[in-house]
């Protein structure tokens, strides 16, 4: 009878929340103080039940901000640029779409569109957009004005709080960019050899660093297993290339948090070679140019790679893609 519960669980999709009771009291007083601090602003602009109303997407951001304060859809530039831009959609499709149906939905999808394209998809966004639209006369009279205050404002005060108040507990860090450099400089100072771990990395493995972390992660230990499948599979190919270095092309050194690097050459002479840094850290700005010779360059190289949706990736030799 158990294992059928467990199985139903994963069907229907009973998260597996390992984080401890203090952490998930952190996260309920966080979103009870932010969304006080958001209905006194939204109460200042607005008069009657829409002030209350106005609150209910950035209700939905304070679920993500302080539950899930690493996650990506939670980070500043999801929470401020996806209520934005979705308050935006929302009123241009209020004022010239007159039929409400199809002015509403083209708002939600309309903003879902938006927010994919300028990296800052945000779920709540999407109640912001059609907020705009059903929210009757005391949000359409507002006009273009509903998308500095009080949307703007409320996403403005929530990532403010949310940063302040993360910020008093070691283990939580808002932007999670600060959680991650975090622990990655807490994996490098115990000291442990990668090439001596991960070949007997298994789904239990990822279970226990989840429960380590003791932040909630949105994804489960079998995805990461999967995601590692595919990356070992990934390193396999990449170890199996013959490296030609090419001017035009771009190369990573593989390397692991801040020494990852990526440079594009720039002209091959002979021996010798100049380069620029594309990605990562290195000697210089992106704009400067180095010099190095051919050897030097390959000891560096481990894999030639590509953009894909942002990201670098490994590619077969001699693809040229521009950074």
């Amino acid at each position: 009878m158990h294992k059928l519960l467990t199985e139903i669980g994963l069907v229907i999709g009973i998260e597996r929340n390992t984080t401890n009771h203090l952490e998930k009291f952190l996260s309920g007083l966080g979103g009870f103080i932010s969304i006080s601090l958001c209905y006194v602003i939204a109460k200042f602009y607005l008069d009657g039940p829409a002030s209350v109303f106005i609150v209910t997407s950035v209700g939905a951001s304070a679920v993500l901000i302080f539950a899930v304060p690493h996650g990506t859809l939670s980070q500043p530039w999801s929470v401020i640029g996806g209520h934005l831009i979705s308050a935006t959609i929302g009123v241009f499709c209020q004022q010239h779409i007159p039929n409400t149906e199809i002015s509403a939905a083209a708002a939600v999808g309309g903003a879902i569109f938006a927010m994919y394209y300028l990296r800052c998809l945000h779920p709540p966004g999407g109640a912001t957009a059609l907020f705009a639209v059903i929210g009757g006369s005391s949000v359409s009279d507002l006009g273009f004005s509903y998308v500095i205050y009080p949307v703007f404002t409320n996403a403005v005060a929530l990532v403010i709080f949310g940063i302040l108040f993360n910020a008093l507990f070691h283990w939580r860090r808002y932007p999670g960019h600060l959680f991650s450099r975090r622990q990655h400089c807490a994996v490098n100072s115990r000291g442990f050899t990668p090439s001596l771990t991960l070949a007997n990395i298994a789904t239990e493995d990822f279970a226990a660093a989840l429960h380590e972390m003791n932040s909630f992660i949105d994804v489960s230990p079998e995805d990461l297993s999967d995601l590692f499948e595919l990356a070992s599979r990934s390193a396999i190919n990449r170890s199996q290339q013959r490296l030609r270095i090419k001017a035009g092309l771009c190369y990573s050194n593989a390397a692991r948090g801040s020494e990852w690097a990526v440079r594009e050459v720039l002209t091959v002479d002979g021996n010798n070679l100049k380069y620029r840094i594309a990605a990562g850290t290195g000697n210089g700005s992106s704009d400067k140019i180095n010099a190095c010779s051919k050897r030097v360059f390959k000891q560096w190289a481990r894999c030639q790679v590509i953009t894909s949706s942002g990201l670098w990736i490994p590619c077969q030799p001699g693809v040229g893609n521009k950074p």
